[in-house]
């Protein structure tokens, strides 16, 4: 797994033997990083704005925007999210977009978590995406794909909170 932390472009090359080591990284990059947000401008109402002064559904629009991108196996990647919104326009998958995701929550202060799922009928886990507290129940914000919706629900054959 590539993880990508430090502030100049320098790779830093680790690999993660589990999705435990996987989502520990992910956290990481999310609480040490989430400020990288406010670097980061968007249109709005035809205007220029940080990223950060979108509300949840825009962001999640942002995030769902860029374009999907598998990593190359059996390399995984996952990076701070200035990278990943520096380089959006080459996709994400979906840790780094559950990393983008996970950083405006945590700039937001809303409590969030990593889900990991599977839904093969093996149960296999091979995916992972954040979820809000909210409401006094957990809802997903899954934006891997760009017809994901906002606290859509899974149909899944596994998950785990990680």
């Amino acid at each position: 797994m590539v993880i990508d932390y430090n502030y100049s472009m320098i790779i830093n090359r680790q690999n993660l033997s589990d999705k435990k080591e996987t989502a520990e990284k992910m956290y990481y990059l999310v609480n040490r990083y989430f400020r990288d947000l406010s670097k980061f401008k968007t249109k709005k109402n035809g205007k220029i704005v940080p990223v950060t002064e979108l509300n949840i559904i825009e962001f999640f629009d942002l995030v769902r925007s860029i374009p999907y991108r598998k990593d190359v196996k059996p390399i995984e990647v996952v990076s701070r999210p200035k990278y990943i919104l520096k380089f959006r326009k080459s996709g994400a998958d979906c840790k780094k977009k559950g990393i983008l995701m996970g950083a405006y929550l945590k700039y937001n202060n809303l409590p969030y978590r990593f889900m990991s799922s599977s839904r093969k009928p093996s149960g296999r886990i091979h995916h992972v995406f954040p979820q809000i507290f909210i409401n006094g129940k957990w809802k997903n914000l899954d934006a891997t794909y760009s017809h994901y919706k906002p606290f859509q629900k899974k149909i899944v054959t596994n998950s785990e909170v990680l």
